[in-house]
């Protein structure tokens, strides 16, 4: 597993669990001095143990097929108990205060379904999310997983006999083994009143 020094989304989830929460300085240097303004702000310091990320880092979030920036992460965890129209407002205030800046950084701003799928799993309340990709090593113990399960590579665990076609239609095997278990259904008569010789 990658250390929490390396992934900021990780490290912002593991500081929000252990009710410690990061602090944005204007500095990378270690101080106690946090600065509530996210336009003068440029990196985001955590404790146990003391690291500094740069706001403008990357995060492993994905929105609009790009990773969103540690401050857009920061931004919508402050204001996750805002509504969605002042949530805009706010992140169009900070866009225009930042708009002066050298390299002009800017808040992203995420749909209603990203920021909340982002704050549910910042909060611990879910394990995983669509717009977070998988650190390297959890992309690496899946495909371990799928090696082991017969998903990919190795023997495939349906029976040769099983028909790998529904249909006249190829279908994927793990859920023809689902299909397999199922029970099999008549049409209403034919539960109620049996099969009739012919």
């Amino acid at each position: 597993m990658a250390t929490s020094n390396t992934d900021p989304l990780l490290r912002l989830r593991q500081s929000i669990a252990a009710n410690e929460a990061p602090i944005a300085t204007s500095s990378p240097e270690l101080t106690s001095d946090a600065i509530e303004n996210l336009a003068v702000a440029t990196h985001l310091q955590f404790d146990n143990p003391h690291f500094s990320y740069p706001l403008d880092t990357p995060t492993r979030f994905i929105s609009s097929n790009k990773p969103v920036d540690l401050r857009s992460i920061w931004f919508a965890w402050q204001k996750k108990d805002v509504a969605i129209p002042d949530y805009i407002a706010s992140a169009q205030e900070l866009n225009e205060k930042l708009a002066g800046k050298d390299g002009a950084p800017h808040i992203q701003n995420l749909v209603f379904v990203e920021r909340l799928d982002l704050i549910t799993w910042l909060e611990g309340a879910s394990e995983e999310s669509e717009y977070i990709k998988g650190l390297e090593s959890e992309a690496s113990a899946t495909l371990s997983a799928q090696v082991a399960s017969g998903a990919t590579g190795g023997v495939s665990t349906v029976p040769s006999g099983a028909a790998g076609t529904r249909g006249g239609r190829t279908i994927d095997p793990r859920l023809q083994e689902i299909y397999n278990g199922e029970r099999r259904m008549g049409d209403r008569n034919s539960v109620l009143r049996g099969i009739k010789p012919t």
